[in-house]
């Protein structure tokens, strides 16, 4: 039987921990929790009341920083790749198992689920087409520590229709607009890295390019912004998103090509 194991990086969650840690309990063999940094609430207290295996790492303010290490920990055949504010609901927990051993009959190397907002005040999940990959065979897994780069699989991925829930996060326009400037400036600032210069799990040289080679050769058009804008509204609104989160993230894309153009531009 496959090993399944849970990998996540958290940073003061005790609001959300219990919920996600509960329903890897009985799911999964191995639960991998980074905190990044020391932690200043109940977070690991109540994390190793599910006996996972906790590591605290110096504080970096950025999950990606600790990902490498956590996908080095997981000894399982299969990861599971988490956030503290995520949680399976009963119908995925239940058959996680299922899945994973029907993969290798079915040459499936991944697995993405609905990805569903839930609240928490009214216990609801809501209606969403969105989808996310969390799931993955092992040895077919690589990931470089960019920030908002999802794992990758050289595999299939097979969309299937279990939910993942995600706990939403109540935001004034201002907070939200604040953290999107500052991830976006991050986020570029590694864009214009050399692949020598970032952690990998199983990946090369030639993984970097297929992502951001585009991205980084664009850098100095100053039409790029507008125009990663306008892409990512547009993807957004075909795939099924909201209205509300297609212009968040196509604002988010504005702020990406932005500082890629200054930050190109003093190198």
């Amino acid at each position: 039987m496959s090993k399944i194991s849970a990998c996540l990086v958290v940073y003061n969650e005790e609001k959300n921990i219990a919920r996600c840690l509960a329903s890897l309990a009985g799911a999964v063999d191995e639960i991998i929790l980074i905190h990044d940094g020391e932690c200043q609430d109940q977070t690991l207290k109540i994390a190793a009341g599910y006996n996972a295996r906790i590591f605290t790492r110096p504080h970096v303010g950025m999950m990606e920083a600790h990902l490498v290490f956590a996908l080095k920990q997981a000894s399982g055949d299969w990861l599971l790749r988490i956030d503290a504010d995520e949680f399976l609901t009963i119908d995925l927990k239940n058959n996680l198992r299922e899945l994973v051993e029907a993969a290798t009959l079915d040459g499936v190397s991944a697995y993405s689920f609905f990805w569903t907002d839930f609240d928490s005040t009214t216990g609801k999940l809501a209606k969403s087409g969105e989808r996310k990959t969390i799931l993955f065979k092992k040895a077919d897994l690589y990931w470089l520590s960019l920030p908002h780069l999802a794992w990758q699989t050289r595999g299939r991925v097979r969309a299937n229709n279990f939910t993942l829930g995600h706990v939403v996060k109540n935001q004034t326009w201002s907070s939200w607009w604040t953290a999107q400037k500052s991830w976006a400036k991050i986020q570029a600032a590694y864009l214009l890295k050399d692949f020598s210069e970032l952690e990998v799990f199983q990946a090369d040289r030639a993984d970097f390019n297929k992502f951001y080679a585009f991205s980084r050769r664009q850098a100095k058009n100053p039409f790029w912004p507008p125009i990663k804008f306008v892409k990512a509204l547009l993807e957004e609104l075909i795939n099924g998103h909201g209205f509300k989160k297609a212009v968040r993230r196509a604002l988010y894309n504005f702020l990406l090509g932005y500082y890629l153009y200054v930050f190109a531009h003093r190198r």
